[in-house]
């Protein structure tokens, strides 16, 4: 049987972890919005700040899936 090639095998990880980024960080805008919408407020401060919350999220999710060799 034939292999896998190792250069697909990284570039699906990295594929991966790089929409688990995307919809982690989308996740964060939506729910900020919603927050925004939901309790009126006339400056977008739930939106910038889940933004930022689920950015570091998604970085600290990206680190850790990161093996250590």
């Amino acid at each position: 049987m034939k292999q896998p090639d190792s250069n697909a095998n990284k570039y699906m990880r990295y594929m991966g972890a790089g929409t688990q980024m995307l919809v982690t960080i989308a996740l964060g805008v939506f729910i900020g919005n919603w927050l925004d919408v939901h309790f009126q407020t006339k400056t977008p401060w739930f939106s910038v700040g889940c933004s930022l919350v689920f950015i570091f999220i998604a970085i600290y999710l990206l680190i850790r899936s990161i093996p250590k060799e």
